[in-house]
Parts: C-alpha cells; structure tokens; sequence
C-alpha cells in the first residue's frame, strides 16, 4: 500500500482525523490538474476504510487490502466512461444507487469513486443528486474532477471539496528524482514545465521517453514548414505515436510561439529547451496566421475523441496548414 504524496500530506491527516472522530462526510469532491495525484489520493482513502484491520493505514496484508490490490473488493465501486463513450451515462448512476442500496460485505464501509466527474451527463448527474441527498449510512463518494465547475452547482453544494494544489518545483523535483534517481535535472524540469507542474504526469512522460519523442516531432514539423516533408507522410508517422499526443505538442508549441511574438518582457515558455527552434520557425510566420493555426489545433483537439472523424484527415487538415505557398 503505497503512502500519500509529500504534497498531499495536509489534506490526509485532516481526514485522518475525521476518520478518528467518526465524522467523515459522505460525498468529498477532489479537484486538481491531471497528474496531481487525485486518483492515488482516492484509493488511498479508500484502502484505509477497507482495511479490516482499522489502522491509521492500510495494513496491505488482510483480506479487504489483498482484494484491493486483486481489483476485485465487492465494497469498492469505480464508475468511469464506457470505453465506448466519453460520458457517463444515467444507466450507470442507476446501477450505482442500486449497489449502494445493499448491505456492506465486508468492513462495513462502501467507497465509490467517480471520474472524472464532470463526463456525467445531466441525467447521470441528477441521478446522484438523488444519493447525495439521502445519502445511505457508511457510504462514502469520492467525485474527481479536472474541472470541477462543469458539475452541476447543486452536485458541487452536497460535496465537501478537498483541492489539490501543485506542488512547489523543488519539492516535485525532488519527488521526481526519487523515482528515477538516474534522471538529469534539467530534463526533469523540461517535463515539469511540460506537464504544467504536475509531477505524476511529469513522471508518466519520463516513463515514455517523452523528450525524445517530442523532438523528433519538432525536427517533423520544422521540414513541412520549410517544405522539404510531405505532411501527409508525417501525418501517417504521426497517428503512430497517437492524434491526440501530437495535437497537444502542436498546441503547446504555437502557445509558446504566441507568447515569443506578443511579450515585451522575455515571457514563460514551457518548451524552453526548444525555444530557439521555435522562435526560428515563427519567424516566418505571421502573429494573425499563428492565432488562425491556434485556434485550428483547438478545434482539432476538440473534436479528437469524435470516434466518427478521420483521424487521419482530422491531423493531416492541420499539417497542410503548415506548408509554406508557393
């Protein structure tokens, strides 16, 4: 069972004592960016209340802990999108309100986690409300959520919300390094930046080789915006590494290309390590085309989980636009 991160330390000894003084609330709305730790938070908690043991931590060894590590405690529920859809739907809810309708098998609490959600559509959501405001006895809500005010104001009210803040960069440094002592430090920090300070995800990227990729990527780019690359070879190389990976470097460059153009002081870029790179290629292009192709990458990415769209033609339209006229 693994502990709470450094930077959550706070909000888990308030609930700690809560716990000790029998005064948990039902339902906790935990908020933060991706990759801040919101979901190892919840099933942290969730481990600590179904533990049989009843130690201030999961003991890792009796049945309710080997079940949670198995993916298979009965008194655990985890409600996420279908991997068919990208909401989640009333029909769900229904089934969860069911599920919280029977006795506890085992140490007489059940979590349910929900995330993200805000991906509740508005049926689902006022299916909850119904749960939340009658809540059953011993029932603890875990809500998760990016963006905590695309939930219904009257799903937020019945939730107590625990926010979780990024963590100072030398501490997310420091956290960093002990996961992957051999990482140098000025690459740690790129992926900081990179993953907008979230340490997890700043992690995650590590674990994929990131940086390379994305450099690799940019030399891509650089030749179609020369033109000496076909975009729609690169499109196809592209699809490879996944639309949405290469529609977000796409972004974050034109962000940072943005910035270079319009700052009278040296601005915050996140792509720092390849900021010459940048400043070279958006020196040929003209600071109304970059909002044009700004906006262009948005609408793509908006409608990249849009399983009906063509791929490959969703990122080639935003390639081509990168050629130089002839």
């Amino acid at each position: 069972m693994s502990a709470p991160l450094p930077w959550q330390q706070g909000q888990w000894q308030k609930l700690l004592a809560r716990i000790e003084q029998k005064n948990l609330p039902h339902a906790l709305l935990l908020t933060g960016h991706r990759g801040i730790g919101k979901q190892r938070f919840a099933q942290q908690l969730a481990e600590l209340l179904l533990c049989n043991e009843k130690l201030p931590e999961p003991c890792g060894e009796c049945k309710g802990c080997r079940l949670i590590a198995a993916g298979t405690h009965p008194d655990l529920r985890i409600v996420t999108p279908p991997e068919d859809k990208h909401v989640i739907g009333v029909d769900q809810i229904r089934e969860l309100s069911h599920y919280l309708s029977l006795t506890a098998l085992y140490s007489g609490y059940q979590v349910v986690l929900i995330t993200p959600a805000d991906l509740m559509n508005i049926n689902a959501a006022n299916s909850l409300l119904k749960t939340l405001e009658e809540p059953p006895a011993n029932t603890l809500l875990l809500l998760l959520s990016e963006r905590p005010a695309a939930l219904p104001a009257t799903i937020r009210s019945r939730c107590q919300v625990i926010n979780f803040e990024k963590p100072a960069q030398e501490s997310a440094l420091s956290w960093l390094k002990a996961q992957q002592p051999d990482l140098d430090r000025q690459i740690a920090k790129t992926l900081l930046a990179l993953a907008e300070g979230a340490p997890l995800r700043a992690l995650e990227m590590a674990n994929k080789d990131v940086i390379t990729q994305r450099s690799e990527m940019l030399e891509d780019l650089e030749k179609v915006a020369a033109g000496r690359c076909d975009p729609v070879e690169i499109t196809k190389k592209w699809l490879k590494l996944g639309k949405k990976e290469s529609l977000y470097w796409v972004y974050g460059w034109l962000v940072d290309m943005v910035r270079m153009k319009v700052a009278v002081q040296p601005p915050y870029i996140a792509n720092a390590d390849v900021a010459p790179r940048l400043s070279k290629i958006a020196a040929n292009i003209e600071l109304s085309q970059l909002y044009k192709r700004l906006d262009q990458v948005s609408e793509a990415l908006r409608l990249a989980d849009n399983q009906s769209l063509n791929a490959e033609l969703l990122l080639e339209g935003v390639l081509i636009g990168w050629t130089p006229r002839r």
